[in-house]
């Protein structure tokens, strides 16, 4: 079995996902100093890391298992590597940012039409 050091996977996590450290600590009802000393560990009990995966919406105990999930099954399940959903959440961001863009030009596609009737009707 690999070497799993849950505490910085665990921060990764908890930081792409933008939670208020106080929030995160109320959730796992301890304080903040106890949450930085998770983000240190290189084990935790089952029950924290369940407890843990809950708040932060991910399944850390994939980091322990021998048999990879396929794409699809960590898309529906929600459990991708850190990494690959680090890079949808940029490709996502970049896919709206597009949408607006596109959006605003076809406001202005559209009162450019406007004006052109406008000035045709006189």
């Amino acid at each position: 079995m690999a070497l799993v050091e849950i505490g910085p996977k665990i921060k990764e996590v908890f930081d792409l996902r933008q939670i208020k450290l106080t929030e995160f600590a109320d959730s796992l009802g301890t304080v903040r100093q106890n949450v930085y000393r998770i983000f240190r560990k290189r084990h935790l009990d089952t029950g924290l890391l369940l407890r843990i995966s809950q708040v932060l919406d991910h399944n850390f105990f994939q980091y322990y298992t021998h048999q990879p999930q396929t794409s699809a099954e960590q898309i529906s399940a929600g459990n991708l590597p850190i990494e690959q959903e680090s890079e949808y959440q940029r490709q996502l961001e970049l896919s709206r940012k597009e949408i607006d863009y596109l959006r605003k030009i076809i406001r202005l596609m559209e009162e450019k039409a406007e004006l052109i009737q406008q000035m045709e009707h006189r």
